[in-house]
């Protein structure tokens, strides 16, 4: 070894320098042997980016990149999958239960015995099948507030194309796919404004059911729970989340008190003095004395001052509306005031509500038509909550037949309804005719053409 690197030293300098660089690779590459490199994907795809170049020979992309990990594969011969599931709406002055179940859950449930299985599901069977389960969940709702407990609600069954959260509307009649469609049953409860506190019993524990999820939607918030079959129960906290829309102020104005006139006061009073001149002047003298006549010309004029009173005046000071900017500060609220009383659930509370802001027959048609614009399509029958409202006076004209004034308005409200674990938007777009009245100090509407209707 020494002979070897005196010779090496003896040699000229690039040999010398030729050597050592080999050594060295020697000793790396036995080195880069000992230790395992790790090498880690690029979390991006660079394909595309400007300035990034793909490597020499390398195969070329897909046209389409393929996801890191592929979706499941859903259940052979079901589009449903398998379903169980509660919703609970809290909503002013109402409160709404929901259940939904797949048909295998419906058919194990309702039919047990029955196979094999339809791949169709009728509109005849649809509707014995709704019979039975209307029957037989008639008792596995209740609900309790902080007031007590609801007086109990009977279920309607609904059968529902698509799945939770994902339906699609049905045609009248329609035949359903049995692993496309599922059985709905809805639970409605009238609340006094919106309770603190929601307790729901759960009784419909059918099949081998032990649990259900259960998603609390409310004022376009949501939470989610789960239902067990030894508690029962269901808890729903408002914590000031969810408080009804106030009444807008229906507009007044000052009537102008009438004058009273106790006609037959003064008649007995002059009458009274007219008899007094004529004793004092002829020098009579009363029999029995003046006492009991003067009882009963005291009596006459508490009677005749009660009976004989006419009212003049009082009608002039009606604000005479001419300009759009005086008639929207009548119009849009009590416009406003005909949407909101549609968040109550009965109808004598709606009916109260709206005589607040409309008189006479128009009250009824309102009512029809309001409903059916509020309601959604379908054979649900839930009901849209309006959550803003519009409204602008293009022009007004005083009506001298009412006393009131005619105005020509624009109007629109936007709300959602929500049902089967998801909501819809809705828009309605109204250009009117509207008249309004006075009628003892405050404007009621009383008339209403509809000229245009635009509905999204």
């Amino acid at each position: 070894m020494a002979q070897t690197l005196d010779t090496v030293i003896e040699r000229p300098l690039i040999y010398r320098t030729a050597i050592v660089a080999v050594m060295s690779l020697a000793f790396i590459s036995q080195l880069a042997a000992q230790v395992k490199i790790d090498r880690v994907e690029l979390p991006l795809n660079l394909e595309g980016v400007p300035g990034v170049q793909q490597p020499l020979g390398a195969a070329p992309a897909a046209s389409g990149a393929a996801p890191a990990t592929p979706p499941p594969l859903p259940a052979a011969g079901s589009a449903t999958g398998a379903v169980a599931q509660l919703y609970l709406y809290v909503e002013p002055y109402q409160t709404r239960v929901e259940a939904l179940f797949d048909m295998g859950q419906t058919f194990n449930w309702l039919s047990p015995d029955e196979n094999p299985r339809p791949r169709t599901i009728t509109a005849e069977r649809q509707q014995q099948l709704i019979r039975d389960a209307e029957g037989l969940a008639a008792e596995w709702c209740s609900v309790e507030t902080h007031s007590g407990k609801l007086p109990q609600a009977a279920p309607v069954a609904y059968f529902v194309k698509g799945k939770p959260g994902a339906t699609v509307p049905m045609t009248e009649n329609e035949e359903l796919a049995y692993d496309q469609c599922m059985l709905g049953l809805v639970w409605q409860f009238t609340t006094n404004e919106t309770p603190d506190e929601v307790n729901v019993t759960w009784k419909g524990w059918i099949n081998e059911l032990r649990e259900l999820p259960v998603t609390m939607l409310f004022s376009n918030l949501s939470e989610r729970a789960v239902a067990n079959n030894i508690t029962k129960r269901i808890q729903w906290q408002n914590k000031g989340r969810v408080r009804p829309a106030p009444l807008a102020a229906v507009p007044t104005f000052d009537p102008g008190q009438p004058t009273r006139i106790p006609v037959g006061l003064l008649a007995w009073l002059f009458a009274g003095a007219v008899f007094y001149w004529w004793i004092w002047h002829r020098d009579y003298r009363l029999p029995g004395g003046g006492l009991p006549y003067f009882g009963v010309w005291v009596f006459g004029l508490v009677l005749f001052g009660k009976l004989l009173t006419i009212s003049v005046g009082g009608s002039s000071s009606v604000p005479r509306i001419s300009t759009p900017e005086e008639a929207q500060k009548i119009v849009s609220p009590l416009l406003r005031n005909v949407y909101r009383a549609f968040d109550h659930r009965t109808e004598s509370r709606v009916y109260d509500v709206l005589a607040r802001s409309v008189d006479g027959e128009l009250l009824r048609k309102l009512y029809l038509d309001t409903i059916q614009a509020l309601t959604l399509d379908g054979r649900e029958g839930t009901r849209v909550l309006i959550t803003e409202f519009e409204a602008s006076v293009d022009k007004a004209t005083p009506n001298e037949q009412s006393g009131g004034f005619d105005a020509e308005c624009n109007w629109s409200v936007l709300g959602n309804v929500g049902h089967w674990g998801h909501a819809h938007p809705r828009y309605n777009g109204y250009k009117a005719r509207v008249t309004l009245t006075p009628i003892q100090g405050e404007w009621k509407l009383t008339a209403l053409e509809v000229l245009e209707v635009r509905r999204k």
